[in-house]
């Protein structure tokens, strides 16, 4: 697998992440290990862990399988780049304590959990705790300077945020060299075929001119981009599914279908090896962030980081959805 810089920072990511939201629940502890195994042997370097999960239950799950697997693997540690993602609570859900506490905190915790000395990354969150609401919100220069004490204190190299919005953006940036603090080096958002609003070609630009790394956040759309439900049928088995059914199953949903099938075809690839290609193909893009349930789907994913898409491939994708509404 190959790998691409990551920013301005001096690190190189392998061009998938493998992310391990689901590990320690609905991956168990040794189908966990299995994944993170074959991804390392395929080239793979960049794991992004998280304490960002549906129910509080499962929250320290990720963390927890990640931290006994490097306990295994002595020398992985050494050769991976450690990610982890953080959700921080508002001020009604913690009253009283700044966030640059709160942050200081949530990490020593991760890295109690993972076994580590220190984090690559810490990506933060975009949550309701940065808006305004009823008048209170977490400042985002306690934020920073959390951050900045946290990259002082060694315990962190970097940090990054996840689904914050382009002008929110740019206005840490600017806060960032103001306070002489840590800089945000990476943001992290949705991306695939049926993901690229103008936030993201904002992004893109912002990224650019900043030398700030991407992370492309669901590149198959949710498992949508499969193309294994084919039609509405089989969307509406599972609470996740239905999800999918709502946001995707529609005219533009399945008109991306037929293009990455058709491409498919041609490319004897799937569409979810053409849909990870198209994602990849955009030179912007530092890695993209896959979630796998067995050692198939990573041994098919780093498959598609070969696949060269034609202009002609990319034209049929692109023009897919260009007469359709979002």
């Amino acid at each position: 697998m190959k790998q691409r810089k990551f920013g301005r920072t001096g690190l190189s990511v392998s061009e998938l992440c493998l992310g391990a939201l689901h590990f320690g629940w609905l991956n168990d502890a040794a189908s966990s290990f299995n994944l993170l195994d074959t991804f390392r042997e395929l080239g793979g370097n960049f794991i992004q862990t998280s304490t960002v999960a549906s129910t509080s239950n499962f929250a320290t799950h990720s963390e927890q399988t990640l931290g006994a697997w490097l306990r295994q693997n002595a020398s992985a540690r050494q050769q991976c780049v450690l990610s982890t993602r953080m959700v921080f609570p508002g001020p009604s859900q913690a009253p009283g304590v700044p966030l640059d506490r709160l942050v200081r905190e949530q990490c020593e915790l991760s890295l109690r959990r993972l076994g580590v000395s220190h984090l690559d990354l810490l990506v933060c969150q975009w949550s309701d705790s940065f808006k305004p609401h009823g008048g209170s919100m977490r400042p985002i220069d306690e934020l920073l300077t959390g951050l900045e004490s946290l990259t002082r204190a060694g315990k962190i190299r970097y940090a990054g945020t996840a689904g914050f919005p382009p002008w929110r953006f740019v206005e840490t940036l600017g806060r960032t060299d103001r306070l002489r603090g840590c800089r945000f080096e990476s943001c992290q958002q949705k991306f695939s075929l049926l993901e690229q609003d103008e936030s993201h070609t904002d992004m893109r630009d912002i990224a650019h001119d900043y030398r700030i790394a991407m992370l492309a956040e669901s590149p198959l759309a949710g498992g949508f981009l499969t193309g294994k439900y084919g039609s509405s049928v089989g969307l509406h088995v599972s609470p996740r599914a239905k999800t999918l059914a709502a946001r995707y199953a529609n005219a533009r949903g399945f008109s991306a279908i037929s293009a990455l099938e058709r491409v498919g075809q041609a490319l004897n690839a799937t569409p979810a090896q053409v849909a990870l290609a198209w994602v990849l193909s955009h030179r912007n893009v530092t890695s993209a962030i896959i979630g796998c349930n067995h050692s198939g789907h990573i041994h098919t994913s780093v498959t598609a980081t070969e696949l060269e898409l034609g202009e002609t491939h990319l034209r049929q994708l692109n023009n897919a959805l260009k007469h359709l509404i979002r």
